[in-house]
């Protein structure tokens, strides 16, 4: 494993769209942390109000408009985007998914081209790969992507849209261009998968469990996704820089990369560990294991009580979440470990702590101030 440091060095300045989110969050505290200069740094996002750093360049914008976004590059004149700009999977207002992973990746491609910026990291996700509910063990990047993934869902379907159209684009006018595959991303700054479970072991619905609880979950720690992403870019800017040919076996460039925390926990072992974490202890002998089929039907039949009497709403939690929650999701990650050097620094039970830590803080301060 190499230095921290070696993911920054060189990489000149750096734009992170979406870099108000937890990902771009991450992505903006590993620069600093490891050596890169405030001023080479650069946020792009629709909203840049949230998790802000002094002395960073702050620009808000919607990916989705090409002026905006042809604007902040000619501002910043960056050497490397690192694109990390997604809606949550679970908003209620489907319109955002075209908007930002197809029209706002078409627009990133091209101002890129047009500006002559040479290097593209872009987000992508593990679903694109993933055909209705079924396991994935030991998924690789040779599985195929889908034309409809996740049984239709809107999210997956644009957000391997983007990815195509990101490796389409390698080596178009100047640009390098490489997609990363994320699983389950976690961290400080994380409201979704961590609140989550911290609220199951707080109201006492942690000693339900759908499902025979059996099945090996990939998470990845905010932190070690931004070395991930990082890593990627400097091989790029070697790429680019290269006066040979690279062998297919060593590309970077033109591909996609798994990425996870190399670890395999137990999908209801990861909520119970947070919920202890959080001072709200459950033992697995205590947990009232429920059908996986039996919820997921009467989840279906409230999901339709709820549209009608909200005039086409959706409930916070929905059958085809907890269809996830039975479901194995591992992930083969050699090919980022021998082509981008990565190895995971912070192991899951660690950021695991992190991210419930963080949320307590979180919320002492707000106790604090009321």
């Amino acid at each position: 494993m190499g230095r921290p440091e070696d993911a920054v060095r060189g990489l000149g300045n750096v734009i992170v769209i979406g870099g108000c989110g937890l990902l771009g969050h991450h992505v903006v505290k590993f620069l600093l942390e490891n050596g890169a200069p405030a001023g080479s740094i650069t946020v792009f996002d629709i909203s840049v109000k949230n998790n802000r750093f002094d002395n960073i360049k702050y620009i808000a914008g919607d990916v989705a408009s090409k002026a905006d976004l042809k604007a902040a590059l000619e501002g910043t004149k960056p050497n490397v985007i690192i694109n990390v700009a997604s809606p949550d999977a679970m908003t209620p207002d489907k319109s955002v998914f075209p908007r930002c992973n197809v029209t706002g990746v078409q627009n990133i491609i091209e101002c890129a081209q047009d500006l002559s910026i040479r290097v593209l990291v872009h987000s992508s996700s593990s679903e694109v790969i993933q055909d209705s509910y079924h396991d994935m063990l030991w998924a690789t990047e040779e599985w195929p992507v889908l034309e409809n993934p996740v049984n239709g869902s809107i999210y997956a379907k644009t957000k391997a849209i983007g990815e195509g159209l990101v490796l389409a684009a390698n080596r178009q006018k100047g640009l390098f261009t490489t997609a990363i595959r994320l699983c389950t991303i976690f961290g400080e700054g994380d409201v979704v998968l961590t609140r989550h479970f911290i609220e199951l072991g707080k109201t006492g619905r942690i000693k339900f469990q759908v499902g025979e609880g059996k099945n090996l979950y990939d998470f990845i720690y905010a932190g070690n996704a931004a070395e991930g992403h990082l890593l990627a870019a400097q091989a790029l800017l070697r790429a680019a820089e290269s006066k040979e040919a690279i062998p297919e076996n060593k590309r970077v460039d033109g591909e996609a990369f798994n990425m996870t925390n190399g670890e395999r926990w137990l999908f209801w072992g990861v909520a119970r560990f947070m919920s202890t974490a959080a001072g709200y202890p459950i033992d697995e002998q205590d947990v009232w294991k429920l059908p996986m089929g039996l919820v997921c039907f009467l989840m279906a039949i409230w999901e339709f009580i709820y549209w009608i009497f909200t005039f086409g709403g959706e409930p916070e939690v929905k059958a085809k979440m907890l269809r996830y929650t039975g479901q194995i999701r591992t992930f083969n990650i050699t090919k980022a470990r021998e082509r981008l050097g990565y190895e995971p620094r912070v192991t899951l039970e660690e950021g695991f702590r992190r991210a419930v830590n963080w949320h307590l803080a979180k919320d002492n301060a707000k106790g604090k101030k009321a």
